[in-house]
């Protein structure tokens, strides 16, 4: 199991925004469990000690559902790991708290850190994507935090309706004090219905490929590491070469809001509909029903450690190598379907 140098850690399950293509509006079950919980304070003290965590470098507070300036006692929180000399991360949309709150936590924060602002345009465009958001508000508040010495980040997620402005984001950025953007050329859906117009780029001419011709079947194709899979020839290993966990290669873990240790944020989707009753099964749950369910993964009754070493992810990761890995990490790691990130400092 790998050492933990990044934790990912979901602090609530409160959102003041509503993303086109979030558990939260996507899920059927997402009522059941949002805006109910949170990690509390004690948890946090108890189970995230420095002494336990030696080799720790970045803790993400960057949930799957969560804005995490929600947390009430987030500034004690920021506290409690500022003293672990660790690089801290805060993924905001930036809609929430006062001016004179993000002044002062640009006080509490260790020099080590960055806040990573979730901003989709230069102005109400960002809107259409982050709806309930409200972009002068996101404007007065990163102005404060950076105005008071806080290290921001600009994310930019590039959908149809907002690609024109990519330019001028990069150029804003720096006029606001920003110290790089970060573009997603993401796989989410286009923005449906959005309010906002916009010029519209040409598409582009479509390319008319020739169908490639069937590779021919070779004989006894079973004794030369194929099989036959829809009257396609597929190579054995094609199937059942290891997958390679982005978390893994990181030493990153993620705990939600509930205080389920789990290995991605990918599979956090999956836990959040365990934990709220979903009645269809998958291998994810399967695993999770033949130990002991969530009472394998939780930090009620584990350390973050503990969970790591259980049967829980070793059963998980057993499936890598095998022709049923569990879908949603096959999807992810084996598929590559991940967001494209492109950095540029200013």
């Amino acid at each position: 199991m790998w050492k933990i140098k990044w934790i990912d850690i979901e602090l609530t399950s409160f959102c003041n925004i509503h993303c086109e293509g979030c558990f939260r509006e996507i899920s059927k079950y997402a009522d059941n469990i949002l805006n109910k919980q949170m990690l509390s304070l004690e948890t946090i003290q108890e189970k995230f000690k420095k002494e336990d965590f030696p080799g720790c470098e970045i803790i993400n507070f960057c949930g799957s559902v969560d804005e995490p300036t929600s947390h009430p006692q987030f500034f004690d929180i920021i506290k409690h790991f500022a003293e672990w000399n660790v690089h801290i991360n805060i993924a905001t949309n930036g809609s929430l708290r006062t001016i004179k709150w993000w002044t002062e936590l640009a006080g509490i924060l260790p020099k080590s850190h960055s806040v990573t602002w979730g901003i989709d345009g230069v102005d109400e465009t960002s809107e259409i994507y982050r709806r309930g958001s409200k972009f002068k508000i996101v404007e007065k508040n990163y102005r404060a935090f950076i105005k008071a010495g806080g290290r921001a980040k600009w994310q930019f997620i590039v959908f149809d309706h907002n690609k024109h402005q990519e330019q001028e984001v990069k150029i804003k950025a720096l006029d606001e004090g920003f110290k790089n953007v970060t573009y997603i050329y993401s796989h989410r859906e286009e923005v449906k219905n959005p309010k906002i117009k916009h010029t519209q780029l040409p598409p582009a001419p479509k390319r008319e490929d020739k169908p490639k011709p069937p590779k021919p079947m070779p004989p006894n194709p079973e004794k030369q590491g194929y099989r036959i899979v829809s009257d396609q020839l597929v190579l054995q290993n094609q199937e059942t070469k290891n997958i390679e966990c982005k978390y893994k290669a990181q030493n990153r873990i993620f705990v939600n809001h509930m205080g389920n240790v789990i290995p991605c944020c990918h599979l956090n989707s999956e836990m959040l509909e365990y934990t709220a009753g979903r009645e269809e099964n998958s291998q994810f749950t399967d695993i999770l029903n033949s130990n002991a369910g969530e009472l394998a993964v939780n930090l009620k009754y584990n350390s973050i450690h503990e969970v790591m070493e259980g049967d829980v992810w070793k059963d998980i990761a057993d499936t890598w190598p095998t022709d049923k890995p569990v879908e949603k990490c096959w999807k992810t790691c084996k598929k590559r379907k991940h967001d494209v990130f492109i950095k540029e400092s200013l």
